[in-house]
């Protein structure tokens, strides 16, 4: 019976030990998370608006060029098309595929050791 008291003692040290360190942990993954989605979507709003920027003005370049000519209004549908094609191939390309990194691998992979730790102690 001590055994087992000693061992529940054992097991709560471990644990209280551990958990300043896991709060820790929990507090720098999310600050890693925020500051990188931070990057991206600043990066992909200035990367969606040049594009967009360069598409209408290329757009427009082509109906201008065929302005005077009787090309005019295939030039026209045929800017409509390709802008609608790229839209298809963006939306497509924007569905991904596979998981996306978990934000507490490191956590989890920490808590699993000490289980361990905690089941050999056992």
């Amino acid at each position: 019976m001590f055994e087992t008291i000693k061992k529940a003692r054992r097991l709560a040290a471990i644990a209280l030990e551990r958990a300043d360190d896991y709060l820790e942990l929990i507090r720098i993954s999310v600050e890693i998370q925020g500051q990188s989605l931070k990057k991206r979507i600043i990066s992909f709003v200035i990367v969606m608006l040049f594009a967009a920027l360069s598409l209408i003005f290329l757009g427009l370049a082509i109906i201008i060029t065929c302005w005077d000519t009787p090309y005019r209004a295939a030039a026209a549908w045929g800017v409509m098309a390709c802008y609608a094609l790229i839209a298809f191939v963006a939306y497509m390309g924007s569905q991904d595929k596979t998981r996306p990194a978990s934000t507490f691998d490191t956590l989890r992979d920490e808590i699993r050791q000490d289980v361990k730790l905690m089941k050999d102690v056992v």
